[in-house]
């Protein structure tokens, strides 16, 4: 059996001054190509879980134990510069807030090629080029981009999806979306859903999508890992955590969804 893309084995994360941890002991397997949902509420830690993983956690701040390999390296030994040849190279996160995370005086076609650029520098105009390839393929062509060559003309929709070229730009191995349609409508959600799931079979991706939609992440992830107060509470297939919930913060996260879902033969839009 091959060794899994990621593996992350008792991780955890305490902010200093708090008096208990932000993520405590949490442990899973990714394997290439394969889709892990993270789902909980809000102070959950599924946000400083991802974080941990880019390495992106301020060190005065916050303390990060425990073990994360990727494709056998070992994550958390990496000093900066050694981690920030990895990061957007080999992992990639698209944030939640798009239009906070796009410079707003930058034109998006030069922030996409900022993202190539910083690994491998083919040249500004060439680098340019491939940023344009590369919207054209996210859903922003030359008329959107002419019209609108800033973040602060688009839509949050449009936003999300320059972050989602500005992701892939360098061609990671490992995608982590930390809840990428928390600020759309469920039509947006769907879009980017599909959006994200297509570039991610077209490049071979392993994707972490962190959520507290439990219906979005039932869509498109192959396991599941519940969770609650910092704590992985569950892990297990999709199939297995819908179907058959051994915890009851997930019994009640499932109830939830229950309660708010469609009457059978409701239209609920497009997949």
């Amino acid at each position: 059996m091959s060794e899994p893309l990621l593996k992350v084995e008792d991780l955890c994360v305490k902010y200093r001054g708090a008096d208990s941890a932000a993520v405590s002991r949490v442990g899973f397997s990714l394997d290439a190509g394969a889709t892990l949902g993270v789902i909980g509420e809000s102070g959950a830690g599924k946000s400083t879980l991802a974080l941990a993983l880019m390495g992106l956690l301020d060190k005065e701040k916050a303390e990060v134990s425990g073990n994360t390999l990727l494709r056998g390296r070992p994550l958390f030994t990496l000093s900066e510069k050694e981690f920030s040849r990895i990061r957007g190279r080999r992992v990639a996160m698209i944030f939640q807030d798009p239009i906070g995370s796009l410079d707003s005086t930058l034109r998006i076609d030069a922030q996409v090629a900022e993202a190539i650029r910083i690994h491998s520098d083919p040249g500004k105009d060439v680098a340019i080029r491939q940023a344009r390839l590369h919207l054209a393929q996210v859903g922003i062509g030359p008329d959107i981009l002419k019209a609108a060559p800033y973040p602060h003309q688009l839509s949050g929709g449009l936003c999300q999806r320059v972050m989602i070229a500005i992701a892939l730009a360098a061609g990671p191995e490992l995608l982590i979306a930390d809840e990428p349609t928390s600020s759309l409508d469920t039509i947006l959600q769907l879009q980017i859903i599909k959006l994200i799931k297509h570039e991610q079979l077209r490049f071979g991706l392993s994707l972490l999508f962190v959520s507290h939609d439990l219906a979005l992440v039932s869509r498109i992830a192959d396991q599941i890992m519940v969770m609650y107060r910092g704590k992985q509470v569950e892990l297990g297939s999709t199939d297995a955590v819908i179907t058959a919930p051994e915890h009851p913060y997930t019994r009640e996260l499932l109830d939830a969804w229950q309660a708010g879902r469609p009457k059978e033969g409701a239209q609920v839009g497009p997949a």
